[in-house]
């Protein structure tokens, strides 16, 4: 018998909230006698349905869907395989070797940033149109006309950032944005601090 084995991304850890419907199901999947069985001979030895079915008593079809559920929470893997003589793919079950960690809430900062990025996306995304609106319209006045705006360019080009004595418009909306992502984080780490 040949075993094949499918490489795949592990992850660590199963986090589960207390909020969220994979922790009833966990809990449904964890509370089921031949789903513990099953875990229990797997924490020995990998093991194929029909050895488990064998080996633990159970009919197959209760072995193959307690397993499908144990697949389904992330407690059990099927990494392996062998074809049987009939040439049907026969998995091999282990345990996934995770720690379970059940929280009360997952929303952390790593959450939290996610939901303030199209924030930052759209306030540098709003610096960049009023940089190119002042730069071609002269501190937001009428458009230019291409003969008026061409020799503008070069000469900001040439003299950079000696070409104004303060900042443009532009950097101090970004510089304003960033001001107020930075106050929103620290009002957050307050507020969960505090909970």
């Amino acid at each position: 018998m040949q075993l094949i084995q499918v490489m795949a991304k592990e992850e660590k850890f199963l986090l589960v909230s207390l909020e969220e419907k994979e922790s009833k199901k966990l809990a449904q999947v964890i509370s089921n006698n031949s789903s513990r069985r099953i875990l229990s001979f797997l924490a020995q030895k990998n093991a194929t349905e029909s050895e488990l079915s064998k080996e633990l008593g159970i009919p197959i079809s209760t072995v193959h869907y307690n397993l499908k559920h144990l697949i389904k929470s992330g407690l059990v893997d099927a990494k392996e395989y062998h074809y049987s003589e009939k040439g049907k793919e026969v998995n091999h079950y282990s345990l996934a070797k995770k720690y379970i960690v059940i929280a009360p809430s997952t929303a952390g900062i790593k959450t939290r940033l996610k939901n303030i990025l199209p924030m930052a996306v759209i306030i540098a995304a709003g610096a960049a149109l009023i940089h190119l609106m002042s730069s071609t319209t002269g501190s937001f006045g009428a458009v230019k006309t291409a003969e008026e705006t061409v020799p503008m360019l070069a000469e900001t080009a040439i003299t950079g950032a000696e070409a104004s004595a303060g900042l443009p418009i532009s950097l101090w909306f970004l510089f304003g944005g960033i001001a107020v992502i930075i106050v929103y984080l620290i009002i957050i780490l307050i507020k969960s601090s505090k909970i």
